[in-house]
């Protein structure tokens, strides 16, 4: 008898409570979102040497002008003259005409009045350019800011709202496209949206 009454109360003990229900279980809080990292400061050069600015320079942005809306693959290759100046072989292709676009340019850095400068070395920035393919007359460019190490370059003009970045590389990280749009965004320049353009490696043809 004694062992039949203990296992009943043992029987009992387990069993809930008439009226009061089981606690449900408390929902783990969710963990706080990670804020997005800020974009990594870039800091650009106080003048531009002319022969190190010399090369091939993708379009990887731009703010979208009427004129050159439609041109993808933009690139610049930038070659010293003998005379100090520099000569602008710019090319692009047109998807709708399934066709490229090779043009030859003049570039001439010139002081705030748009006459030549003396030395072409060693410019300070901003530096005034001064683009031209007939005659003495040419339209403005402005290199706003630089890399140090020369791999990137922002450059308003011609146009009031015109914005670009250059770049040594047309495959850029969105960290770095991040920070170039934090830097263009700073010069006061830029006037709309920056559209990126894919990556291209392919030479354009001959």
């Amino acid at each position: 008898m004694l062992l039949g009454a203990s296992a009943a109360l043992a029987t009992a003990a387990t069993l809930p409570k008439r009226g009061k229900r089981a606690a449900a279980p408390v929902a783990a809080k969710p963990a706080d979102a990670v804020p997005a990292a800020a974009p990594a400061p870039l800091s650009s050069a106080t003048s531009l040497d002319l022969e190190r600015f010399m090369g091939l320079w993708y379009k990887v942005a731009k703010v979208d002008e009427p004129q050159d809306a439609l041109r993808t693959r933009e690139r610049y290759e930038f070659l010293q003259r003998y005379d100090g100046g520099v000569r602008v072989i710019a090319t692009s292709y047109d998807p709708l005409s399934n066709r490229w676009d090779r043009r030859q340019d003049y570039m001439a850095p010139v002081d705030a009045k748009g006459a030549a400068l003396a030395s072409h070395y060693q410019l300070t920035m901003p530096v005034h350019f001064s683009i031209s393919r007939f005659g003495p007359f040419g339209v403005s460019y402005y290199v706003v800011a630089l890399d140090p190490y020369y791999q990137w370059a922002v450059v308003a003009g011609p146009g009031p709202k015109s914005l670009f970045i250059l770049s040594r590389r047309s495959d850029l990280e969105p960290e770095l496209r991040a920070s170039l749009e934090q830097l263009a965004s700073s010069t006061n320049r830029l006037k709309a949206p920056l559209h990126w353009a894919a990556p291209d490696q392919d030479p354009p043809p001959r």
